[in-house]
């Protein structure tokens, strides 16, 4: 028989237990480090094995009472999914070249319909990937699961993205409400059914001025780009001397609102998110600071910068000495002739340009995967957890399309 969330149902704080993270950054780094440079022998493929090793020490190290969760899912799995998936793209991907080779002259009209496919395969992939890893979870060898329908929550997703887009933003409390509601409807513990008690009016309270800001933000920035543009100068012919020095204001607005803002609706969010959630009668507490949102973003910003820097002056310090070593095979490759030297050069360039990019992901995934993951657990208390000692095992194991989707899209973000 499967327990309903009952949503009137309200929760006492008593026996909360505190949730820890007991793993330690540098095995944490150890892995992504190798696995990040492992991708470039393997040309990607070997990001499923380090995803796989990351979230399992996620997994692993993330108690209550001293009960760790598990992570069940393999490298097998995300790798077969991620075919799976490039099979259903591959042929839309060979569709749109040939219609965008059979209306050439309307080549703008003809990128739409790929567009719009790729954005609903988005929002099925999204909850699909949620089946797929709640059904990897395991607590007290008892599984998590979802049912649900991955076309249903697509079609919830693009009405409330309309929704959100028809009202500058003002509908995505509820947007967030709704949605997250369908998924933890969804949910179960066993046989235990999971709910959502946030609302889109309690989201909405603590963070329309976020809203607010973000919004005048948003017009001050496009307006200052507009003026500034060839376009404005157009309208104003006047001010173009006194604008033709601030044409950096207006993405500079948009920047820096960004910067500011983001850390704090994403602060608001996670904690209302967290407070939200249940089990039955099991409730989940949040303390997380918006401090700790700063804090990271603040790590993430300031090394990727040192990174950049850092790299920039290693790759200039090399260049020079490769330069006086090989200049005969230089002032070839700028005459245009090719031999086994100029090659390597080539290659040693584009293996650069990979280090460089793979090193921002590591700075992501270990300030906002490893670092937000270990801010969230260790500031979360779980009530009522006894409620939940006789449940039974249920559900089985979901398919592996959505991650699949999710990695062939790149839009799976974080571990």
């Amino acid at each position: 028989m499967t327990t309903s969330y009952d949503p009137g149902f309200r929760l006492s704080p008593r026996h909360a237990s505190p949730m820890a993270f007991s793993g330690r950054s540098r095995d944490f780094l150890k892995v992504l480090i190798a696995g990040s440079l492992f991708q470039i022998p393997t040309f990607g493929f070997y990001r499923f094995w380090m995803i796989t090793k990351l979230r399992r020490h996620l997994w692993a190290n993330t108690q209550i009472e001293g009960e760790s969760f598990e992570y069940t899912g393999t490298a097998k799995e995300l790798l077969i999914g991620f075919l799976i998936a490039l099979a259903v793209l591959g042929p839309i991907y060979i569709a749109y070249f040939i219609l965008t080779f059979m209306a050439e002259e309307r080549y703008a009209f003809a990128s739409v319909p790929l567009i719009l496919i790729m954005y609903v395969l988005a929002h099925f992939g999204s909850y699909r990937a949620r089946k797929y890893r709640a059904s990897r979870t395991l607590f007290r060898g008892i599984r998590f699961w979802m049912k649900g329908s991955g076309w249903a929550y697509a079609g919830r997703a693009i009405l409330w993205d309309i929704a959100t887009v028809l009202t500058l933003g003002l509908a995505l409390p509820w947007a967030m409400a709704s949605l997250e509601g369908y998924r933890m409807r969804h949910t179960y513990f066993g046989n235990v059914q999971g709910g959502f008690a946030g609302t889109g009016w309690s989201l909405f309270k603590h963070g329309w001025w976020l809203w607010v800001l973000g919004l005048i933000a948003l017009i001050v920035g496009s307006a200052l780009t507009v003026l500034t543009s060839p376009i404005g100068m157009m309208f104003f012919p006047h001010w173009i001397v006194a604008l033709e020095g601030l044409k950096f204001l207006g993405p500079l607005v948009l920047v820096v609102a960004g910067i500011g803002l983001l850390p704090l609706a994403m602060a608001i969010f996670t904690r209302w998110h967290i407070d939200g959630l249940r089990f039955a009668e099991v409730s989940i507490a949040s303390k997380l600071r918006l401090r700790t949102f700063y804090g990271l973003f603040f790590k993430l910003i300031s090394s990727s910068i040192g990174f950049t820097i850092a790299f920039a002056v290693l790759s200039g310090i090399t260049a020079a000495v490769a330069g006086v070593f090989l200049q005969d095979s230089i002032a070839g490759l700028q005459g245009g002739e090719m031999n086994a030297t100029t090659l390597s050069i080539g290659i040693l360039f584009a293996v650069a340009y990979l280090v460089f990019l793979l090193g921002f992901g590591v700075l992501q995934r270990y300030f906002l995967g490893r670092g937000l993951w270990a801010a969230v657990v260790t500031t979360t208390a779980v009530s009522n957890l006894r409620s939940i000692d006789a449940v039974v095992a249920a559900g089985q194991p979901a398919g592996v399309l959505g991650e699949g989707l999710a990695d062939a899209l790149d839009f799976n973000v974080g571990i």
